[in-house]
């Protein structure tokens, strides 16, 4: 299994953009997938670069509502005709981030011209012997504070967002388990947990943010936590990739206590599993 990153924050190639968002493209013994298409266009031209083709991708995977992960949507469609879509059955509700007093609107707008291409998962959905997505999460432990900003819009007023509109991904390669998040907002502990009681066995790798910061407010978790959600991520024996909201300040904590059990991902990244 092979996973490269084609949109992150950041890049370690001066050939490839970065912006703020995600996107990865996972090729699998059975799939072609692309999880998330950043807040722009931006994956595909970094996926040209990287002599990717997109139009080959089988599965699209939104992990939640919210833009710097599905901005790039209507562009993959434009470029791919058959590609399944699966978000959960909230994504394209309107999310909101608060800033200054204000709420900034950063819903992910419903896609066009997909037909039949649109799966909405309810909540738990397995795809096929290879992968699975879930979106309930139980356990509320080291949730982000960061979560406190983020809003949805019920009946005309503003509410504190509940996630549900996230989901994850699980797959199964080589007999190992790879879970893979978009931004971890249930909290990447509280996640890791729920994927190894789903399948009844371990998670190997996890690959996502862990939203230890929030962009919005400029302030990162506490030292305390952050070095807590490190030592408990290292006794579930899982190897880490984390990038996009984990932030600078939070791996730099992270590194010295994971050491090998974490590696920070950027543009460009390849992951070999």
């Amino acid at each position: 299994m092979k996973i490269t990153v084609l949109v992150e924050n950041s890049t370690e190639n001066p050939m490839l953009g970065s912006e703020h968002g995600l996107s990865l493209y996972i090729e699998t013994l059975n799939h072609r997938i692309l999880f998330d298409a950043g807040d722009s266009n931006l994956f595909e031209k970094n996926a040209n670069m990287l002599g990717i083709d997109l139009s080959l991708v089988d599965i699209f995977i939104l992990s939640h509502g919210h833009h710097d992960h599905g901005g790039g949507l209507n562009r993959f469609i434009e470029i791919n005709q058959y590609a399944k879509i699966y978000v959960n059955q909230y994504a394209f509700q309107s999310h909101y981030s608060k800033r200054n007093q204000e709420f900034v609107d950063i819903s992910v707008p419903f896609p066009n011209n997909v037909e039949n291409r649109l799966i909405l998962n309810p909540g738990e959905l397995v795809i096929d012997d290879e992968l699975m997505l879930f979106s309930r999460v139980e356990g509320e432990k080291y949730y982000p504070s960061s979560n406190k900003n983020l809003y949805t819009n019920e009946e005309h007023c503003y509410v504190n967002d509940d996630f549900k509109h996230e989901q994850n991904l699980i797959i199964k390669t080589n007999e190992k388990y790879v879970l893979v998040a978009g931004c971890a907002h249930h909290g990447m502990l509280n996640i890791i947990h729920q994927a190894s009681h789903i399948v009844r066995q371990p998670i190997n790798v996890a690959i996502g943010g862990l939203h230890l910061y929030s962009r919005s407010t400029g302030i990162s978790e506490s030292e305390e936590t952050v070095k807590n959600i490190g030592k408990e991520i290292i006794e579930t024996g899982v190897q880490l990739f984390t990038c996009h909201c984990t932030g600078d300040l939070a791996y730099k904590i992270l590194e010295p206590i994971m050491k090998t059990n974490i590696k920070y991902i950027r543009t460009g990244f390849i992951i070999n599993i």
